[in-house]
């Protein structure tokens, strides 16, 4: 299939589609940003802020979305959301690429089906990055507790096969991502790993958290991201009669994901009642990515209370890397992913599911502003050495090898796409 190809000195043409809305979604904005500080017009096709506000603020990026917005579904709930979400999206992206035919597709999952959006650009031979954020076999077993074998598992994998068979190439966030995609039958060289790694546009630079060394009113644990059971946040909460009298001023301050988190977070909610703590605890509106470093840079710790299992293990949560760049002490359940990249020095583990140890833990820190800074200094580093701008050359050089032709980096704008020879 023939590839469009522009003119010599023209930009490239992308579009994105995501489950997400765009203005939240730090994964999509990276890439969509980077693309276009470089010359090139990036399109988003996305789900509605629940405020209606426009989502695009980069001159080279414009937002398109589609009447629905971000709401936790179960069940054939789930599957009628989906199916709406897809007959809107295929409808906008095949409507936008008629109008203006785009050189590159670029799918970010959940779900993978999303990858068939490009059907009508895929037809006349646009390549299509299908994004594997997270394996949604992996993401089944964890969330609803099913077995490898169990029938749901294995219609998501017939999906999973199909979506990357449709695509030009799979981007996946992590080597074990990768190694379960290969055990599945994707060829490896049909995947590239980018690993998630902190924007240091927005987290680093001038807002650096300082670890308070003396007592003060209030001292915040923060809790960042999705409200799901597998993400331990109830943990946290029966943590909290441990700490009530020891810390003073204490705070659990939680910033979810979206707006209507569902179930969980109302679970928790009424945890932290009968337990007599709910006056510790806050919940905040989600905010945007510009407004989350100076939420962390206000806290005093992040917690990450994620339960161990087949997927948890080994996803790299993007808000890990991105309290460690902003020098937040963070203590976390004991993953074998966080052990791989930050280590002991760098990271205050404990066992999965056990409040007293995230009490003790917490108490330890709080005690101890030393360790806190040792912990935030080393995690800085390690979350440095991940580094987005190396992510971000890996990308365009997939992307020279998918479309022949040369992407510049570095701002520069538009410049000539030469073809390159097939490697």
């Amino acid at each position: 299939m023939a590839i469009h190809s522009p003119s010599p000195w023209s930009p490239l043409r992308f579009c994105m589609v995501t489950n997400s809305v765009y203005a939240r979604d730090v994964r999509v904005k990276r890439y969509a940003e980077y693309l276009a500080d470089d010359g090139h017009r990036v399109d988003i096709v996305c789900l509605a802020s629940e405020d209606g506000l426009p989502q695009d603020g980069h001159p080279g990026v414009t937002a398109h979305p589609i009447a629905l917005t971000r709401r936790r579904q179960e069940g054939f709930r789930l599957v009628t959301n989906w199916a709406e979400l897809w007959t809107l999206m295929f409808a906008k992206v095949s409507r936008l690429d008629l109008q203006k035919p785009y050189d590159c597709i670029h799918i970010h999952n959940m779900p993978d089906f999303l990858a068939f959006c490009g059907l009508i650009p895929r037809l006349r031979g646009c390549p299509l990055i299908l994004n594997i954020h997270d394996p949604v076999p992996e993401v089944a077993r964890s969330k609803l507790g099913l077995s490898a074998s169990s029938g749901m598992v294995r219609i998501l994998a017939l999906i999973e096969r199909a979506s990357v068979a449709f695509s030009t190439h799979v981007v996946t966030a992590t080597p074990a991502f990768r190694r379960a995609l290969i055990a599945r039958g994707v060829p490896p060289e049909k995947i590239t790993v980018i690993v998630n790694a902190a924007d240091t546009r927005y987290f680093a630079g001038n807002i650096v958290h300082r670890v308070r060394s003396e007592p003060c009113e209030r001292f915040v644990a923060l809790y960042v991201g999705t409200v799901a059971k597998r993400y331990g946040l109830h943990i946290c909460v029966e943590a909290l009669p441990r700490l009530k009298e020891a810390i003073p001023g204490l705070q659990l301050r939680i910033v979810p994901k979206i707006r209507e988190e569902g179930e969980a977070l109302d679970e928790c909610l009424q945890l932290a009642d009968r337990l007599g703590v709910r006056d510790l605890v806050r919940v905040d509106d989600p905010v945007s990515l510009d407004v989350m470093p100076g939420v962390m840079a206000d806290s005093d710790l992040g917690v990450y209370p994620a339960l161990s299992d087949c997927h948890m293990d080994v996803a790299l949560s993007l808000k890990i890397p991105e309290m460690a760049m902003i020098g937040l002490p963070i203590v976390s359940t004991r993953l074998p992913v966080l052990e791989e990249l930050f280590g002991e020095d760098a990271i205050a583990f404990v066992p999965p599911g056990d409040p007293t140890a995230l009490a003790n833990k917490i108490l330890e820190l709080y005690r101890d502003p030393g360790l806190r800074e040792s912990l935030a200094r080393n995690a800085a580093r390690r979350s440095a050495a991940l580094s987005w701008k190396l992510q971000y050359e890996q990308y365009c050089a997939l992307l020279e090898r998918i479309l022949q032709k040369r992407i510049v980096l570095g701002a520069q704008g538009a410049t000539e796409f030469s073809p390159q020879p097939d490697s």
